[in-house]
């Protein structure tokens, strides 16, 4: 192994090399690396198959090669892989060199595994060994056994505590975590509403993410984070970004949170952001003619074919909202050339759920799938007997409560709609809007008054750390958001009968299990979002039987 000299360093000498936003927050960074180096940020593992698993870690050669900076000696590591946490059955080991390049950081796709099989796997460098991480590698084709997975999305570390990630890593029951975007946030302290909700801790650094630097470091403060830590060593992850990876609201071409006047060229922000995400997750590469490529599928023995989707590179923009991206009035969301994916992922998705032989065919989805429309439809059944033009006029919903997700793009959404009433066994999985639902999904959102029919089902999993519309109006105004939270509700009963469950106040994860003869879905929601030692707590569990495309409630927690 490569040896480096590790000379003192003042702290004004490292804040002056570092320059403006490229430290992560001083005031720990000695601590964190003095007990920790060269691991500082843990390890991690994700994107099983059967017989391979990606491993990673950073290598922080010496205290000045914070992340961001560029700095630090190139880096020889040591990896092992073992059958047993005390590593007397060594399956695989090797070496890797880590360097300013990829921001030290250490990937690692480790074949020749068993499927199906827990592991254990640590790195060395600099005479230091790592803490040891735990990772399982997926079923192969033919197993039935039961798939469970730990859903997460929106940790915005500014505005909670990673407490459902805390709960997530003391369990062992589960295949891998599935991370379904908004791993990290790029606004500055306060974020677009100024303090509220109350920030009980801002991220490093102290001012929004613009640069390739600037994200790192932002990952790098995320990845300090003991929760985080533990979660990663506990568990594979299979993750896709949303848009605060880069800026609210992002699309093919822009965000509404980047201004290219004052904020640079779109395509280097965006670039910046995503090379920041590859790095600093645990995500193998699948296409080497796309380096940002990250939709990908995934298959755990019979039980389910996983897609993780991208909806944010391909995206057209959504529609004006009268909100900060919520709520339309008209029908520019029905646009036919509007799209979430784009052409080739559309088929990519469509043609794959056409074809696959697995029990459950279930969608790693960054938003919302299922229709939100504000005021009850007239049922399609009667606007049918209208005639053509004047039925195709009154199909559209006269408001929709959101149109930054999937229902802005009603066109698109309606194909993939149709694919999946072809099939048995979608679920689509969803974050990024800090709520919980269980909702089944229309095959014609008018028709369903009337018919009942589903083509599949969707969870919707609240955010890790990111309060609801509901939970910020109530810092402000007490009470209120609960009341906004009623009225949502009632609205849901009255013109989205579709929706089985939903709660708005709460944040914290879901647990998933696919099994022959039912999917479960069970929430864990967390007492106080803004309290670190905060209890978390089941709170409900739904259910589809296998063959019903419907949601039912279900007896009980998964034991």
């Amino acid at each position: 192994m490569n040896d480096v000299v590790h000379h003192p360093i003042s702290r004004r000498t490292l804040l002056a090399g570092l320059g403006a936003g490229a430290a992560l927050a001083l005031a720990r960074w000695p601590e964190a690396y003095g007990a920790s180096a060269p691991f500082v940020h843990g390890v991690a593992s994700g994107d099983p198959l059967p017989t391979r698993v990606v491993i990673w870690t950073r290598v922080t050669p010496s205290a000045d090669a914070v992340p961001g900076s560029g700095l630090g000696s190139a880096t020889t590591v040591a990896w092992e892989v073992s059958t047993d946490a005390a590593f007397t059955s060594v399956v695989r080991s090797g070496t890797v060199v880590a360097d300013a390049s990829r921001d030290h950081t250490v990937h690692v796709d480790v074949d020749g595994l068993s499927p199906a099989t827990r592991y254990w796997y640590r790195f060395s460098a600099l005479g230091v060994t790592s803490r040891v991480g735990r990772t399982k590698t997926a079923a192969a084709l033919g197993s039935q056994a039961a798939v469970r997975f730990g859903v997460v999305s929106c940790a915005n570390y500014d505005w909670g505590w990673f407490v459902p990630y805390r709960y997530l890593a003391t369990r062992t029951d589960l295949d891998a975590i599935l991370h379904l975007g908004d791993y990290v946030y790029e606004y500055a302290p306060g974020g677009v509403l100024g303090d509220f909700p109350k920030n009980p801790r801002n991220a490093e650094p102290l001012h929004e993410c613009l640069t390739l630097a600037d994200y790192q470091v932002r990952h790098g403060c995320y990845k300090l984070e003991q929760n985080l830590q533990d979660l990663h060593a506990a568990h594979p992850m299979v993750a896709v970004w949303d848009d605060h990876e880069i800026a609210n609201d992002t699309w093919r071409e822009g965000a509404e949170n980047h201004d290219p006047a004052t904020e640079g060229d779109w395509a280097t922000r965006a670039d910046a952001g995503r090379r920041a995400f590859l790095d600093w997750l645990p995500i193998r590469h699948t296409d080497p003619d796309d380096w940002a490529r990250i939709n990908r599928r995934l298959r755990f023995g019979d039980q389910v074919d996983l897609w993780m989707l991208d909806e944010r590179r391909f995206r057209s923009q959504p529609p004006s909202s009268l909100l900060l991206g919520y709520g339309y009035l008209g029908t520019a969301s029905s646009d036919p050339n509007a799209t979430m994916l784009g052409a080739d992922q559309e088929h990519w998705l469509a043609s794959g759920l056409a074809a696959s032989t697995a029990r459950w065919k279930v969608l790693g989805n960054q938003v919302p799938f299922f229709p939100q429309v504000l005021l009850a439809s007239v049922p399609g059944q009667i606007t049918g007997l209208l005639g053509p033009e004047l039925a195709a006029k009154l199909d559209q919903p006269l408001a929709q409560l959101y149109v930054e997700d999937w229902n802005g793009f009603l066109a698109q959404r309606q194909r993939i709609v149709d694919a999946m009433a072809q099939v048995n066994g979608v679920v689509v999985l969803t974050g990024d809007v800090h709520q919980s639902f269980a909702s089944e999904i229309p095959k014609k959102t008018n028709g369903y008054l009337l018919d009942r029919i589903s083509a599949g089902v969707e969870f919707v999993t609240p955010g890790v750390a990111s309060p609801s519309v509901q939970t910020m109006i109530n810092q402000v105004a007490p009470g209120v958001g609960t009341l906004v939270d009623a009225v949502l509700t009632t609205n849901n009963l009255l013109a989205n009968p579709w929706v089985k469950y939903a709660e708005g106040i709460r944040t914290g994860c879901m647990i998933v299990e696919f099994a022959t003869s039912r999917v479960q879905a069970d929430w864990y929601l967390v007492a106080d979002g803004t309290n670190p030692d905060s209890a978390i707590a089941h709170a409900a569990s739904w259910q589809s039987l296998a063959g019903s495309k419907r949601v039912t409630k279900a007896t009980a927690a998964l034991t």
